[in-house]
């Protein structure tokens, strides 16, 4: 049917959530039709569970609050949290105001607000969805058009669908199945407890001084010195944004069931949301018209670094977006750019250029050493700025900022090794400073990518030739240090570390073979 939120226009709503997202009672949906008999629906009373989210308006109204004042969570969460926290309210056609006059003294109390210039409903707000529901009885009484606003409802635990989850028996109700959504909340935890069990068999070790089979879920989902990020959809901030977050604080009740016990101090997640990925301009969906390529498809034209580079640099977090490859785009012109490739080109072009300059120039300056000596004070300077900056953009999940930054990082990094190597000409002495300080910069221009293209700053650590394990060269445990840390005392002495000779024409980064 039609969804009965106001101002969205899905044609697709199911029986409590519409494809956009919006949640309302099954009752309030519009012109319901059948999918499989292509019928009005019967309604029928049926029993199940619900969780009284409700009765949690105050406390998410805090935690938006929280969530605002903090600043470490895109706007589109605390936004969208709060547009359910409005009390329980109707809109009502104009043309029909004078049915609501006759019949507003047998409705409950409620507040009237007229038409703002330009709407075609006026508003009645409620305290209570039970009142807001019966004065919707009311005013279908007089047929009146209306539409009824988003608010919270109560969360559905349960379902009646034969073959899902068996829900426990409680107070003899029997035969219901947990609805997909609560089960959808839970099932992290869930996962994690279950990895780490597995785990625990000895396979391998959660850091260098603990075994897996030492740590508990709820080391990562309870513990004040953890958070879960969770990376969702606008579309779910209702479900991990408002329902979770309710289910999560009423869990330490007092007389919360033996089921909850272990649970008692989960700590809220750190939601990470993005705004809808659009493919060529349009809304792609599996089950809609316009269907968006899959990732198999996409790797037969652009490799995994190049894709997770682009996808970082598009804003999601702040609006919808584009996604335009023209391989796949019936609408681009042979001579027209790929979209898709402005931040490979980076990767590909300069990453590549900055890493090979350093590699090359010390086989042909230092005999294939990296120098020991310590980068000039104002390289360090410019480097622990970006290491910083870059620390607080990651921190509030702003990875098109990160993009930016890097590469303007990247460029600046490449511009002083051509600007500064000329500079010293054939003077050895000034060109193994160069070099010096160019190392330094690949090693934080190294760091700084890793999470976003890890396979070509893998071989950069490679070809650095550290007897180290990659996750103490990557960790930013050193970030600041340069490679003080993984010279050893016959590297010291010597005046330089050995490199892994890099043979001519090596790329770090690459095309995929499409793109030649």
């Amino acid at each position: 049917g039609r969804c009965p939120v106001p101002g969205c226009k899905s044609e697709h709503a199911y029986a409590d959530e519409c494809d956009l997202g919006h949640q309302y009672m099954p009752s309030d949906l519009i012109a319901p039709i059948s999918v499989l008999s292509g019928k009005p629906p019967v309604t029928r009373d049926v029993v199940n569970w619900y969780f009284d989210l409700p009765a949690f308006r105050g406390l998410l109204k805090e935690y938006v609050a929280l969530l605002e004042e903090r600043g470490e969570t895109r706007a589109v969460v605390s936004m969208t949290i709060g547009e359910f926290l409005a009390p329980p309210t109707i809109y009502v056609k104009n043309e029909f105001e004078d049915d609501y006059q006759r019949i507003k003294h047998d409705m409950p109390a409620h507040v009237f607000r007229p038409a703002e210039k330009g709407k075609a409903s006026f508003e009645l707000e409620f305290d209570s969805l039970e009142d807001r529901d019966k004065a919707r009885a009311a005013l279908d009484g007089v047929r009146a058009r209306l539409r009824t606003g988003k608010a919270l409802v109560p969360f559905r635990i349960t379902g009646n669908i034969e073959w899902g989850v068996p829900a426990p028996v409680i107070e003899d109700f029997k035969g219901l199945t947990v609805w997909c959504w609560p089960e959808s909340l839970w099932a992290p935890v869930s996962f994690s407890k279950a990895y780490l069990e597995n785990k625990g068999k000895g396979i391998e070790t959660l850091n260098p001084s603990r075994f897996w089979s030492e740590a508990s879920w709820k080391d990562y989902w309870c513990s004040d010195d953890a958070t879960v990020y969770q990376f969702i959809g606008q579309d779910n901030i209702y479900f991990y944004g408002v329902a979770q977050t309710a289910m999560w604080a009423a869990l330490p009740a007092e007389h919360k069931p033996k089921i909850a016990a272990e649970a008692q101090d989960l700590r809220q997640s750190q939601l990470v949301a993005n705004y809808h990925l659009l493919f060529l301009d349009k809304k792609a969906s599996s089950s809609g018209e316009v269907k968006p390529p899959m990732a198999d498809e996409l790797l037969n034209y652009y490799t995994a670094e190049q894709l997770r580079a682009h996808f970082l640099s598009l804003g999601l977090g702040l609006k919808p977006v584009s996604f335009q490859p023209k391989p796949l785009n019936p609408n681009a012109g042979k001579k027209d750019a790929d979209p898709v490739l402005k931040e490979g080109l980076l990767l590909t072009n300069v990453f590549n250029r900055l890493a090979r300059s350093c590699f090359y120039a010390a086989q042909k300056d230092t005999n294939g050493f990296l120098p020991t000596a310590a980068p000039d004070p104002e390289i360090e300077e410019t480097v622990s700025k970006t290491i910083i900056r870059y620390e607080q953009l990651m921190h509030r999940q702003e990875f098109h900022a990160v993009m930016q930054l890097v590469s303007e990082f990247i460029r600046q990094a490449n511009k002083y090794w051509a600007d500064a190597i000329k500079e010293a000409g054939e003077d050895l002495r000034a060109r193994v400073s160069v070099l010096c300080n160019t190392f330094y910069f690949l090693k934080a221009c190294a760091i700084l990518m890793h999470p976003i293209v890890p396979d070509g700053t893998r071989k950069i650590f490679e070809y650095l030739n550290f007897d180290i394990e990659e996750r103490d060269f990557f960790s930013w445990k050193h970030i600041f240090d340069g490679y003080e840390p993984f010279f050893t005392p016959e590297d010291k002495e010597k005046g330089g570390h050995p490199l892994k000779e890099l043979p001519p024409r090596t790329d770090f980064f690459y095309r995929h073979p499409s793109q030649f």
